[in-house]
């Protein structure tokens, strides 16, 4: 399968999104200029200490969340496959006088333009869908991670991803299990601006399993220390019910569960380690 028509695609939108996010309420870089963390306390506290650490930040978009690392000591690098994304990145690490490294790349193809290993590699929050191949991608981390270092990776649940995000209740309406070709989407503005006028008409994601994604990491060399499940999202899907504190949650009073959100953390074995 040539994923490329459908990753240039996905690039010109989110060109298109870089912009319309730069300017809105959702990621308000205003507030990171005057020093906002944007990262959510359970992740700082999975990922650990990063002082003094290398970082590399996989899909980092506007680079809110690289920012936000390298103010807790970390040496960090992003990178995103969006030129216009990395340029709000770049311009909102020089006004925040942070030391930040950013690079323009498709991941997959992240080693022929980039050297070196980091302590850490991270990404979050709404990534794995507009990734083509999870083996590929999970050698890639292991290719940039130190011996001894920590992968770390939090987004929504395989199993949410089925779910319609903007029917106005719960309705099972995508496909769960991986294939090759990606599923067209039509785009109606963006997931912070539903009314943004945008000239891409179709999104592509790929539907992955969790079953791919741990087969993926493990299949990569690197040790699977947790997956953690979370019963809430991050974004405000029509049918969830917002609960302080948490984000949005399956509406109170009925019975049933669903995992929406995960976090996995692996680590690279050092030489000798038998594990």
């Amino acid at each position: 399968m040539n994923a490329h028509r459908f990753l240039e695609s996905n690039r010109g939108l989110w060109d298109e999104w870089a912009d319309i996010h730069a300017r809105s309420a959702w990621y308000d870089l205003e507030s990171v200029r005057r020093g906002a963390c944007k990262l959510r306390s359970y992740e700082v506290d999975e990922v650990g200490e990063v002082a003094g650490r290398s970082l590399l930040h996989l899909q980092c978009q506007l680079g809110t969340d690289t920012v936000s690392w390298a103010r807790r000591g970390a040496t960090v690098t992003g990178v995103d496959f969006s030129p216009r994304a990395v340029a709000v990145a770049r311009q909102l690490a020089a006004d925040t006088e942070v030391d930040a490294h950013f690079v323009c790349s498709d991941i997959l193809t992240l080693p022929a333009v980039l050297t070196g290993t980091f302590d850490l590699v991270y990404t979050s929050r709404g990534v794995l869908g507009w990734l083509p191949d999870l083996t590929r991608w999970a050698q890639v981390v292991a290719h940039f991670l130190a011996p001894g270092g920590v992968f770390y990776v939090t987004d929504i649940h395989p199993i949410a991803e089925v779910l319609d995000s903007s029917a106005s209740e719960l309705r099972v309406s995508r496909p769960y299990f991986p294939r090759t070709e990606p599923v067209g989407y039509p785009v109606q503005g963006s997931y912070v601006d539903r009314d943004a006028q945008v000239a891409t008409e179709v999104e592509y994601l790929w539907p992955h399993s969790v079953a791919e994604l741990i087969t993926a990491v493990a299949g990569a060399g690197l040790v699977i220390e947790f997956f953690h499940e979370f019963p809430w999202l991050d974004r405000p899907w029509p049918f969830l019910h917002e609960q302080e504190g948490l984000g949005w949650v399956l509406p109170p009073g009925g019975q049933g569960e669903l995992p929406l959100f995960f976090s996995l953390r692996a680590g690279k074995p050092t030489a000798g380690d038998d594990r």
